[in-house]
């Protein structure tokens, strides 16, 4: 089982727990956010009351321009 991200809603600390402890069971490598703040790569910054989020992706651009090897600009571009 290969699971980068996933997300829970949960009523009660101890069901979040009890799944924690079960996929600790079978699997070695099991890492816990409770703040939500990472998801699938993007940046969660959450405001329960003002009720909003921030979310963005770091350095998302330049991985995708070295990724496919664009080349760089002779000027700059500010667009």
């Amino acid at each position: 089982l290969v699971v980068d991200d996933f997300g829970i809603k949960y009523v009660g600390k101890e069901h979040a727990d009890h799944l924690i402890d079960a996929l600790r069971k079978d699997y070695s490598k099991v890492e816990v956010d409770w703040t939500g703040g990472l998801y699938c790569g993007i940046k969660l910054e959450w405001n329960y009351e003002e009720r909003w989020v921030d979310s963005w992706m770091p350095d998302y651009v330049q991985k995708k321009l070295t990724q496919y090897d664009h080349p760089k600009p002779k000027r700059p571009q500010h667009c």
